[in-house]
């Protein structure tokens, strides 16, 4: 019985190799206006969606900021978040997580950035939200 398990365990591990997503890079960088996210897989196998969530400020969780569907291994992902203004802390988090074929998840990368807004966007962006419902 004991080796059955065992069996089952590393068959289990080697099949979950295979479904390991690996970046060649993740970035976020501010961008006059919006943090600007990049990444790029080196490899993506099983891979349906990436979900970048972002957490501002003090808040306790993250929030899904966009969700794009897997196009390949060595083609550049890219998110433009406009929305970061609105916050007048200087730190924002990113964090990747890959959505597998099989429903899985795989967190992929974080990212913290420093970020402090200049007061003609949080403005503009307190202008524009009056005139929105």
């Amino acid at each position: 019985m004991r080796v059955l398990l065992f069996l089952l365990a590393g068959i289990l591990l080697i099949a979950s190799g295979f479904h390991d997503v690996r970046l060649r890079y993740f970035n976020a960088e501010y961008d006059g206006g919006a943090m600007i996210v990049t990444w790029e897989a080196e490899a993506e196998p099983g891979v349906r969606t990436y979900e970048l969530h972002r957490k501002t400020g003090q808040a306790d969780q993250f929030t899904l900021l966009a969700e794009l569907s897997a196009h390949g291994a060595n083609t550049p992902y890219m998110v433009r978040d406009e929305q970061v203004y609105k916050s007048p802390m200087a730190m924002v988090d990113y964090r990747l997580e890959a959505v597998l074929t099989s429903g899985l998840r795989q967190r992929v990368a974080e990212r913290k950035v420093n970020y402090t807004p200049t007061a003609i966007p949080r403005s503009w962006g307190s202008i524009k939200a009056m005139f929105q419902d």
